[in-house]
């Protein structure tokens, strides 16, 4: 099995972004914002991990159910099933976008201009990533029933986060969609090649 980190964006830990560098997303609505995403995805909980959090709540229950009293013990049943449903859905609905302007992962984001290079990586590859050196100070955003993912280098040596860590079904169709646009902002910002003048 491989490594847990279960980081929730926009904990302290490891959403303290530069406030010139990474601001809070603002994405379209309707058909526009179909349009402006070049890439989505959710990290939705895996169906075994649905099944390990009903084994976990299901036993809590038949234990409050043995020992405290018809209608608190009721209230209380209630209340562990909704909370454990919440927790579920809130660790799983952080949406990762691509769009033309930059990468959103949750509340947060960075323009394309900021970011060096990405890289898909395999299970074992992001395991090897997030055991290692590379992880401390990232900006990391992973969930245990996703083992792959994408690791981006920023362009700023002076940034507090060198590196994006995120989780992705996907990893490939994520890093191809970064690529794409990371390919246009270099070839918007090259130099454009000198014509020499025409003699007379």
């Amino acid at each position: 099995m491989g490594p847990i980190v279960f980081a929730f964006v926009g904990s302290p830990s490891t959403a303290t972004v530069r406030k010139e560098r990474t601001v809070a997303s603002r994405l379209p609505t309707g058909s526009r914002a179909a349009e402006a995403a070049h890439y989505t995805e959710r990290m939705w909980m895996s169906w075994w991990w649905w099944l390990l959090l009903v084994a976990v709540v299901g036993s809590m229950i038949l234990a409050v159910a043995a020992w405290v009293p018809s209608l608190p013990g009721a209230l209380a049943c209630a209340a562990i099933a909704a909370l454990s449903l919440w927790a579920g859905l809130a660790a799983g609905r952080v949406l990762i976008r691509v769009d033309a302007e930059g990468l959103s992962v949750g509340p947060n984001r960075i323009e394309w201009r900021w970011v060096d290079r990405v890289r898909g990586c395999d299970a074992g590859t992001m395991s090897t990533i997030l055991h290692s050196g590379h992880q401390v100070g990232s900006f990391i955003c992973t969930r245990p029933w996703i083992g792959t993912g994408v690791v981006l280098r920023l362009a700023d040596p002076a940034d507090p986060h060198p590196a994006w860590i995120l989780s992705s079904r996907h990893p490939e169709r994520l890093a191809d969609a970064i690529g794409d646009h990371l390919n246009r902002v270099s070839e918007a910002t090259r130099p454009a090649a000198t014509i020499p003048e025409e003699r007379r």
